[in-house]
């Protein structure tokens, strides 16, 4: 009953010195007081939290090797060291398998690489020969559109040359023909007046048949002309 009166009287007397404290201090000073507790708190609480590992590894060890003895803490620090082994093997060997994964990954994907070149490689050659042959066939229609161009020239030339020469000797054969009319009934001669009728008929359908006659000579001469070359080597056969 007594320590229970002492302990009253003393939370009261500790009241009062607070109380007086907090009546003598004034609100800048319990700011500045309450600043420094928590401050404290914090060092306090970070202290414990750096050795709070080895506090509690201590405070295992004790308990383990009161109960079970020295040897059963051996035991556990065996089995600890078991575990800490077998989950190190196991995230070693899942990092492994996920280097292998990326690497597996990493090869099938230059694989594929690989192939899209080669194929990027073959495209490239077969453009590379097509347009060798293209540029060859460009190279040859130029050069037969130059020689078609040099041709149409050399035709249109020749063609503008013979009418040049058709239209002389059209003048040349309608001077004739007016010549030969008036000298008819003009000029006095021994030739009867129907054969020379005859000559005029003969000069006026002149123009109409003698493409018939030159067609017709040419021939003639084209066949005896092959007709000398069949016999020529035969010839010269018989004489060896």
């Amino acid at each position: 009953m007594g320590d229970l009166s002492d302990f009253n009287i003393n939370d009261f007397n500790n009241l009062i010195i607070t109380a007086n404290e907090t009546i003598s201090c004034g609100p800048d000073c319990m700011n500045q007081r309450q600043t420094e507790q928590l401050q404290q708190n914090y060092l306090d609480a970070e202290s414990n939290m750096v050795s709070a590992p080895q506090q509690l590894f201590s405070a295992k060890k004790n308990y383990i090797t009161y109960t079970q003895g020295e040897s059963g803490y051996n035991t556990y620090i065996e089995n600890e060291l078991e575990n800490n082994a077998d989950k190190i093997v196991t995230d070693f060997q899942n990092k492994f398998n996920e280097n292998v994964n990326a690497a597996t990954t990493s090869i099938a994907n230059y694989e594929g690489l690989l192939i899209n070149f080669n194929n990027i490689i073959d495209l490239y050659k077969k453009y590379k020969k097509e347009n060798i042959q293209l540029e060859k066939q460009l190279k040859n229609i130029s050069s037969d559109i130059l020689t078609n161009g040099r041709k149409s020239y050399y035709e249109d030339e020749g063609l503008k040359r013979l009418k040049t020469y058709y239209f002389f000797f059209l003048v040349f054969y309608i001077f004739v023909l007016i010549v030969f009319i008036l000298s008819i009934f003009l000029v006095k001669t021994n030739v009867k007046l129907i054969t020379r009728i005859f000559i005029l008929f003969l000069l006026i359908i002149y123009p109409f048949v003698s493409y018939w006659i030159v067609h017709f000579l040419y021939k003639i001469f084209d066949r005896l002309k092959d007709m000398i070359i069949k016999r020529a080597p035969a010839a010269k056969l018989f004489t060896l």
